[in-house]
Protein backbone atom coordinates (compact mmCIF):
# COMPACT_ATOMS: atom_id res chain seq x y z
CA UNK A 1 0.00 0.00 0.00
CA UNK A 2 1.27 3.08 -1.16
CA UNK A 3 0.88 6.60 1.36
CA UNK A 4 0.39 9.88 -0.16
CA UNK A 5 2.90 12.44 1.01
CA UNK A 6 1.88 16.07 1.66
CA UNK A 7 2.91 18.21 -0.98
CA UNK A 8 5.58 20.59 0.03
CA UNK A 9 5.03 24.42 -1.19
CA UNK A 10 8.24 25.80 0.40
CA UNK A 11 11.91 24.49 0.36
CA UNK A 12 13.84 26.66 2.00
CA UNK A 13 17.89 25.52 2.60
CA UNK A 14 18.63 23.67 5.89
CA UNK A 15 15.54 22.42 7.61
CA UNK A 16 11.84 22.93 7.94
CA UNK A 17 9.49 22.25 5.19
CA UNK A 18 5.99 23.68 4.81
CA UNK A 19 3.18 21.07 3.89
CA UNK A 20 0.62 23.11 1.78
CA UNK A 21 -1.71 22.72 4.11
CA UNK A 22 0.39 24.48 6.74
CA UNK A 23 1.51 27.33 3.55
CA UNK A 24 -2.21 27.66 3.31
CA UNK A 25 -3.44 28.32 6.93
CA UNK A 26 -0.41 30.39 7.33
CA UNK A 27 -1.56 32.88 4.64
CA UNK A 28 -5.15 32.55 6.05
CA UNK A 29 -4.18 33.32 9.49
CA UNK A 30 -0.87 35.50 9.17
CA UNK A 31 -1.09 36.69 5.48
CA UNK A 32 -1.48 40.48 6.05
CA UNK A 33 0.27 40.85 9.40
CA UNK A 34 3.58 42.66 8.40
CA UNK A 35 6.89 41.25 9.37
CA UNK A 36 7.36 43.33 12.13
CA UNK A 37 4.80 42.49 14.34
CA UNK A 38 5.79 39.24 14.27
CA UNK A 39 9.68 39.63 15.45
CA UNK A 40 7.79 41.70 18.69
CA UNK A 41 6.79 37.91 19.84
CA UNK A 42 9.69 36.37 17.42
CA UNK A 43 12.67 38.69 17.64
CA UNK A 44 14.81 40.78 15.69
CA UNK A 45 15.83 37.68 13.61
CA UNK A 46 12.25 36.61 11.96
CA UNK A 47 12.34 36.69 8.73
CA UNK A 48 15.84 37.78 8.80
CA UNK A 49 16.91 39.97 5.51
CA UNK A 50 12.85 40.93 4.71
CA UNK A 51 11.93 44.31 5.75
CA UNK A 52 9.45 44.87 8.61
CA UNK A 53 6.72 46.29 6.43
CA UNK A 54 6.19 43.01 4.23
CA UNK A 55 3.18 40.84 4.93
CA UNK A 56 4.21 37.35 5.93
CA UNK A 57 2.26 36.49 2.70
CA UNK A 58 4.60 38.42 0.40
CA UNK A 59 7.75 36.73 2.49
CA UNK A 60 6.77 33.25 2.67
CA UNK A 61 8.43 31.69 -0.40
CA UNK A 62 11.32 33.17 0.38
CA UNK A 63 11.40 32.70 4.15
CA UNK A 64 14.18 30.89 5.87
CA UNK A 65 13.38 27.41 7.34
CA UNK A 66 13.72 28.44 11.37
CA UNK A 67 11.01 31.18 10.71
CA UNK A 68 8.84 28.79 9.10
CA UNK A 69 9.20 26.51 11.61
CA UNK A 70 8.33 29.35 13.97
CA UNK A 71 5.14 30.03 11.98
CA UNK A 72 3.96 26.57 12.11
CA UNK A 73 4.99 26.23 15.85
CA UNK A 74 2.55 29.19 16.42
CA UNK A 75 -0.27 27.83 14.50
CA UNK A 76 -0.22 24.39 16.09
CA UNK A 77 0.60 25.90 19.42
Amino acid sequence: MQTTQPRVESVPSGGYVLTSQENEEIRRELGATPIYVLRQSFGAGFAYGTPGDVTVGEALPRMDASSMAMLARKLHG
